[in-house]
């Protein structure tokens, strides 16, 4: 069979790297196996093609293009829906594929401000999106706190509150006033929720910052996104070229001790994809670990060359099949729904429910189909939908809204693949909602500000800001 064409998008040309339009097809691999992929068209390379969803029913269509000219938010004349369902209507291939760096995301909701408070690192991770150098002590490269408040400050006071701000780096706890940070961020009216990425060697092995981050963290609203890979050697050595497993639950149990709730951040490869049931039945074994965010390894940042064929990058579908088929019936593939904001295909969500001693599938509580309007129903996507982003105004919202207060009885199964130059799809950008607060105190869309190079840009704005 040939060919379903289901819309067409910018993305990058994997050869010259310029900018290309593409199309987004659904292809019968198989049987009745159906997968989706981006064809790129380059005038100067020629054709190309990624994968990206190794089963179409987990790729929602989606358009996000925005009217430049107008900057505001206004979507195309397409539903929202799964790529195995009716399609219609399609934008032209002349629409404009290269938009500005961040004018456009300040019409757009914030669900989550990244901001890197350091450049350094205490690993020197292979895998890295950031880039980030190694730095300890004085030769942590750390941008100065009065900087971090005002770049905050300015995304507060020209977009209202935050919801979620995620302190980045490199690794943020070897920020000289991560501790005042932290009080800064709680007693700020304008910050909701705190989260920290780290891979957890300071919380591990330094018994006074735990004290001091105990005392910081008491208000609430705060959690490590603690680095994992998985139960098992093999992905810790590819991805942070060591064992780290000792150190990892070292982190997990100091945080149990201090009262600091955990989410496990497993980035996928090949070489853990099998262990995916095995990582959640782990974290399982802690109250404080909150869930685990799945994150497929992608090509930005510090990645060795050997390892950037895109052949070996998961997708969501390739997760979620996983999930399920190794978790022995307590999962099944409807306990998983894109979340109601942003761009579908940009995050997937399911939860367990903790009963006791026994963990149960949401499906048995929530049907999350009749709450799934917001991908058949919404025909055109105003500014005032984009803005406000779905989370507070469509029932799904509300509901993973009152799942996430009920911590004590809910295990999050989160699900975030980030595109690299391989896979871009302007569309999910110009939908995102997912943002970093880069050095000038413009936003960008994490996707793209990684694309761009993390840390190394980073230092590069910020010499020519200063």
């Amino acid at each position: 069979m040939p060919d379903e064409k289901l819309k067409a998008t910018g993305s990058f040309c994997g050869a010259c790297q310029k900018s290309v339009p593409a199309d987004v097809v659904k292809r019968n691999t198989s049987g009745n196996h159906v997968e989706i992929f981006l064809c790129k068209h380059c005038p100067s390379c020629g054709d190309s093609e990624t994968k990206i969803s190794s089963d179409a029913r987990f790729y929602w269509l989606s358009h996000g293009r925005r009217n430049v000219e107008k900057n505001c938010g206004c979507g195309s004349c397409d539903c929202v829906k799964s790529a195995d369902g009716e399609n219609v209507g399609f934008p032209g291939r002349n629409a404009k594929l290269e938009l500005p760096a961040s004018k456009p995301l300040e019409t757009l909701s914030t669900c989550l401000a990244l901001i890197e408070i350091v450049d350094s690192c205490n690993l020197s991770c292979p895998t890295c999106f950031a880039d980030s150098p190694i730095g300890t002590g004085q030769k942590v490269d750390a941008v100065p706190l009065a900087q971090i408040k005002a770049r905050v400050q300015g995304v507060i006071d020209r977009k209202g509150p935050i919801e979620i701000l995620q302190l980045s780096g490199g690794e943020p706890t070897l920020h000289p006033n991560f501790i005042e940070l932290i009080e800064w961020c709680h007693t700020h009216e304008g910050i909701d929720y705190v989260l920290v990425n780290s891979n957890g060697i300071r919380l591990a092995g330094d018994r006074e910052f735990g004290e001091n981050l105990k005392k910081a963290a008491a208000r609430g609203h705060f959690q490590f996104y603690l680095q994992f890979d998985g139960p098992e050697a093999e992905a810790e050595i590819i991805l942070r070229g060591a064992d780290l497993r000792k150190t990892k639950r070292r982190a997990i149990e100091r945080a149990l001790e201090l009262g600091i709730p955990l989410t496990l951040a497993m980035t996928l490869i090949p070489e853990n994809r099998e262990q995916l049931w095995e990582t959640v039945k782990f974290g399982l074994q802690y109250e404080n670990v909150r869930g685990v965010a799945f994150q497929p390894r992608f090509s930005s940042g510090r990645v060795p060359s050997e390892t950037r064929d895109h052949k070996g990058k998961l997708n969501t579908a390739d997760l979620v099949i996983g999930l399920v088929e190794q978790s022995g019936g307590n999962l099944g593939y409807e306990d998983f729904t894109p979340l109601p904001c942003g761009d579908p295909n940009c995050a997937t969500i399911g939860y367990l429910i903790k009963a006791g001693d026994e963990v149960k599938s949401i499906s048995e509580f929530v049907d999350f189909e009749t709450l799934q309007g917001f991908l058949g129903d919404r025909v055109r996507y105003n500014l005032e939908d984009l803005a406000k982003c779905g989370c507070e105004s469509e029932p799904l919202g509300k509901l993973l809204h009152d799942l996430e207060m009920d911590e004590r009885h809910t295990f999050r199964l989160f699900i975030k693949p980030f595109m690299d130059a391989e896979d871009w799809d302007q569309d999910r950008v110009d939908r995102c909602c997912t943002h970093v607060i880069r050095p000038d105190g413009e936003l960008d869309s994490f996707c793209r500000y990684y694309l761009h190079g993390g840390a190394s840009a980073a230092k590069m704005m910020r010499a020519a800001t200063a």
